[in-house]
């Protein structure tokens, strides 16, 4: 029974490891891009990876694809935000940018905890719903997607297991919505 006990042990050592080497690999991305126009790219697509990307998305669904499926876009969104805000509630993880021992804050944080990211989620969401119902889209809007996981993490604001974990959920909510069209 002793080796079942260290089993808990040993999985909380490897974590807290994994933790500690991706909030070095963020200091890092803090310390190495410091060129004001790449900065400014990467807080460019921060900010249209939210609700403005959401909204054009909802838009150009109701333009090709009429009132049904832009209100089920509409749907999924708002129960992808709200399982998104309701995690990071339970997780209650700080941000880099809020540890003390962290990278500078260079985009503004929209609400309290960094897991999961929810700019990647809405991306991600939006880039699958795009390229399976408007692929001549799909191209710009996987590109934007690239852009807004990468700038989370390049500012300061989530660590890379917060995006993987919204653009996990990106792909679930994106394909829910591709589903049901």
């Amino acid at each position: 029974h002793g080796s079942m006990a260290a089993v808990p042990e040993q999985a909380a050592g490897r974590l807290h490891h994994l933790q500690s080497l991706e909030h070095s690999f963020v200091c890092r991305m803090g310390e190495e891009v410091g060129n004001r126009v790449v900065l400014s790219i990467f807080r460019a697509a921060s900010r249209v990876g939210d609700w403005p990307l959401s909204v054009v998305v909802g838009l150009l669904l109701w333009v090709s694809h009429g009132t049904r499926v832009m209100l089920i876009w509409t749907a999924v969104s708002v129960s992808a935000v709200a399982l998104q805000t309701g995690l990071k509630r339970l997780c209650a993880r700080l941000r880099p940018c809020e540890r003390p021992d962290g990278p500078p804050q260079r985009a503004p944080v929209p609400d309290k905890g960094s897991f999961p990211s929810g700019h990647t989620l809405h991306a991600v969401m939006a880039a699958l719903v795009i390229l399976h119902l408007l692929p001549v889209l799909a191209i710009p809007f996987v590109v934007v997607a690239l852009l807004v996981a990468a700038s989370r993490v390049v500012l300061g604001v989530h660590y890379p297991s917060d995006v993987a974990a919204g653009a996990s959920m990106g792909l679930i909510f994106g394909s829910i919505v591709s589903i049901n069209v």
